[in-house]
């Protein structure tokens, strides 16, 4: 049943005393009512403790043996005898019926110590639809910034909160405590924190309804961008009413697109994703789209480029060697190296999906390396190098990342630093620099609680030399970040200050 999205301003208590006050309490009585059935709705899946320890502990194993049977590097981080010692004290600790979401925590502890963001769950998929559809959330959109989480954006179509305040509690519970616990059920890369606060921004609503607290309505205080303290209340909206809510996309939203600046002499071309489906699925082919953006830098006499893959991913890292042959000004390297553990096809169980077509692919060519994985050989053509394009662009580059550049956006950025080809702007990435999985996968459906665990089967170590720690993303040459006043203008601060810095050095 849908809920209210009035805030306490909008009631119109002053109605109960007027003509027609009896219509306006029988209104209220049955808004009370379907608030306290979504409460009790949003309770019947994911928070009942009706998993059981010996059940859960099978789970478990069969994490377990999927991670040390095909992750290509699952002792990273940890040795075997660590994270095995791990698996099997989170193993001794499920001494209770455990809820969905509980169980999920568990494991979380578990897929943080192998450090892969790609070797991650998913909900069973009654609790999935469940949550992104009829479940009330808090329908809120954040920004993560340094110094504190702010509102981006309400989920219900005006601004009751304004834009650009910072958030001081909801409900009684810090801001800081509810990103912290938020960020700790994200499974990152090392110790990419970067990528798990852009996680946090994107999912927000779900994840504070999963893992922090569920209700019809929040009560939260912020401090706006005038410096004022103030409180509000909001109803909780469902994932399908946020999705009415929010304004559908046009032409200005297609994946790639460019902007010319003139005064500046700058192209800034935008890819918010470097998936082939993704572009295909919106009319756009990305050979034509590099061919007319040459042209028209060509034609306008373009001295810089900017390449903004901020929240970008995809796995398919030719996309990042079609990107970077537009703009290289040298033969190039994507991959130094790519490595695998599971190069047979493992026997047949009604739990696990696994990829044929990886298998049937593979061959015997590959060279033992430590640890029991497999390298692929040196003339594997991913491994080889590439020829810029004819008329690819000479002038100077800039590439804008944040922690959601992840996969081959991240390759693209990696790229540009390592062979000195531009200037990195913004955040880490979110894929690690050093290496980082990606390709065919195993899906294994655990049997008791239905969670759907990922396991990535390739490691591709990037070319050329991170600058950086062992457990982070690519490091940026200049970082920055938005600014609160900017996003409460609507503004994007890092683009205009780079506009600016541009300007200057002309």
């Amino acid at each position: 049943m849908a809920t209210s999205l009035l805030t306490h301003e909008d009631t119109g208590y002053e109605g109960l005393t007027s003509h027609g006050g009896r219509s306006m309490v029988l209104k209220l009585m049955i808004l009370a009512i379907a608030l306290w059935g979504s409460t009790i709705q949003a309770q019947d899946l994911g928070s009942s403790p009706d998993l059981y320890p010996e059940r859960l502990r099978m789970d478990i194993e069969t994490l377990r043996s999927a991670i040390h049977e095909a992750h290509p590097d699952p002792y990273r981080y940890r040795t075997r005898i660590e994270l095995d010692a791990l698996i099997d004290s989170v193993s001794a600790g499920v001494d209770r019926p455990m809820s969905i979401v509980g169980f999920h925590g568990e494991l979380t502890r578990i897929l943080n110590a192998v450090g892969d963001s790609h070797c991650r769950l998913d909900w069973p998929r009654d609790y999935a639809d469940h949550l992104r559809s009829e479940t009330a959330l808090i329908p809120i959109q954040v920004r993560v910034l340094p110094d504190g989480l702010y509102v981006e954006g309400e989920l219900k179509g005006f601004r009751s909160i304004p834009i650009g305040s910072r958030v001081l509690s909801v409900n009684g519970i810090d801001a800081d405590e509810i990103v912290e616990r938020l960020m700790a059920t994200v499974v990152t890369d090392g110790a990419n924190r970067t990528y798990a606060e852009r996680v946090v921004e994107r999912e927000f609503p779900w994840r504070y309804n999963s893992f922090i607290e569920r209700g019809a309505s929040y009560r939260v205080r912020y401090i706006t961008p005038e410096k004022e303290e103030e409180e509000r209340t909001v109803f909780a909206l469902t994932g399908t009413e946020i999705g009415h809510a929010r304004k559908p996309a046009g032409a200005s939203l297609l994946p790639w697109g460019a902007r010319w600046v003139p005064e500046i002499a700058t192209l800034w071309v935008t890819l918010k994703t470097l998936d082939p489906d993704s572009l295909v699925n919106a009319g756009q082919r990305a050979d034509r789209f590099l061919s007319a953006m040459l042209d028209e830098a060509k034609k306008n006499k373009a001295k810089t480029m900017v390449i903004d893959v901020r929240g970008a991913g995809g796995r398919d890292l030719a996309m990042a060697e079609m990107v970077f042959a537009a703009v290289a000004k040298a033969p190039f390297r994507v991959l130094d190296d790519m490595m695998v553990r599971s190069i047979t096809a493992p026997e047949q169980r009604s739990s696990h999906l696994v990829p044929v077509d990886f298998y049937a692919s593979t061959t015997a060519n590959f060279h033992t390396s430590t640890g029991g994985a497999y390298r692929f050989p040196e003339n594997d053509p991913r491994l080889g190098e590439y020829e810029p394009l004819p008329k690819a662009f000479q002038g100077k580059l800039y590439v804008i990342c944040n922690g959601g550049t992840v996969d081959a956006a991240a390759a693209l950025v990696m790229m540009a630093k390592r062979g000195g080809r531009g200037r990195i702007v913004g955040e880490e990435t979110g894929s690690n620099a050093h290496a980082f999985t990606g390709g065919a996968e195993w899906l294994v459906t655990l049997p008791n609680s239905g969670l759907a665990l990922h396991v990535p089967l390739l490691s591709y170590v990037p070319a050329g030399r991170a600058s950086g720690p062992l457990d982070r993303g690519e490091q940026p040459h200049h970082r920055a970040y938005q600014q609160p006043g900017a996003m409460a203008r609507g503004k994007d601060s890092i683009m205009d200050s780079l506009l600016e810095m541009i300007r200057e050095l002309q």
